[in-house]
């Protein structure tokens, strides 16, 4: 992404048409993330906003030698999701832990996963994760999209590291089973 520095200048000096260019500039990037964590799109777009706000505020630390500019937003928009998600987790619905996780049977047919991937759309890789339980969803995002490890993932949503990974193995067994479900219907 590449962007005019006299667009960034303007923007952190408060020029509103400068930080509007910059929003419609930033916004495919920053959507991405927000649609990765938010199912409805109002959601993801008032998500956008609010980390947006951050960014212009603060442009001043941003510094070009040190990271890349659309890393450093990707970071806030991150930052500022966690931030969503703990404001909201007392109203939210938390899902119930349990130890019986769902069992393979050792019977069942082999899914060639090559073949899946080849076969698989982007968006419909996307309206899968959609289909998570919303934590679930959430710290898989984190983990396998995002690279964060379970100690951090637990420290930012404030959970235990082992059920950072129970999420993350519970979202690859319910990705797995759709995908399966749905090749068997092939």
């Amino acid at each position: 992404m590449q962007i005019d520095p006299q667009i960034l200048l303007a923007a952190q000096r408060g020029d509103r048409k400068a930080q509007y260019q910059l929003y419609r500039i930033c916004y495919p990037v920053l959507m991405t993330v927000c649609a990765r964590y938010h199912r409805d799109e109002q959601d993801a777009v008032s998500a956008l906003n609010n980390g947006f706000l951050k960014i212009t505020q603060k442009l001043d630390t941003w510094r070009s030698g040190e990271v890349p500019f659309e890393a450093w937003i990707r970071r806030i928009m991150i930052n500022t999701l966690i931030d969503m998600f703990r404001r909201e987790k007392k109203w939210r619905e938390m899902t119930v832990l349990t130890d019986n996780m769902e069992k393979t049977t050792s019977g069942q047919e082999q899914i060639d996963w090559n073949e899946a991937d080849k076969r698989i759309s982007l968006q419909h890789l996307e309206n899968l994760l959609r289909r998570l339980p919303p934590v679930t969803c959430q710290v898989f995002n984190l983990f396998a999209l995002d690279g964060y490890s379970h100690k951090e993932i637990g420290e930012m949503l404030e959970i235990s590291e082992g059920t950072s990974k129970w999420h993350v193995n519970h979202a690859r067994q319910k990705l797995q089973g759709w995908i399966k479900a749905e090749f068997a219907a092939i």
